[in-house]
């Protein structure tokens, strides 16, 4: 089923794939939980996260509140995951080749494939 894609666009793609949903991760958690939780496992994960913000530092705007830049970087992770990624294999591919990391994670959850 997935013979079709380079190596590079599989990395590329499940690459930015995990950061996707880490940063969705952790829009759903900073509404329920503040940066100065005592919850070990979401501390943990804010630290990750904001280090990963502080790298990515140029490209969130100024005038974003904190909450957001979470949406904000997915939706700039989506476009490059929807748009620049099929554009490696040819522009007529894209909506075909996009979101290899879920289509494995649905092809492989569904059971029916499994036996």
């Amino acid at each position: 089923m997935f013979n079709y894609y380079p190596l590079f666009i599989i990395i590329f793609d499940i690459f930015f794939g995990l950061l996707f949903w880490t940063f969705i991760i952790k829009f759903f958690l900073h509404l329920f939980f503040s940066n100065e939780t005592n919850v070990k496992f979401v501390s943990n994960f804010f630290s990750i996260t904001n280090s990963i913000y502080n790298k990515l530092n140029r490209i969130i705007p100024s005038f974003l509140p904190y909450p957001l830049i979470s949406i904000y970087l997915v939706w700039l992770i989506f476009i490059i995951r929807f748009y620049i990624v099929p554009a490696f294999s040819g522009l007529e591919n894209i909506g075909n080749y996009v979101f290899y990391l879920e289509k494995t994670l649905i092809y492989y959850l569904n059971f029916n494939n499994l036996f």
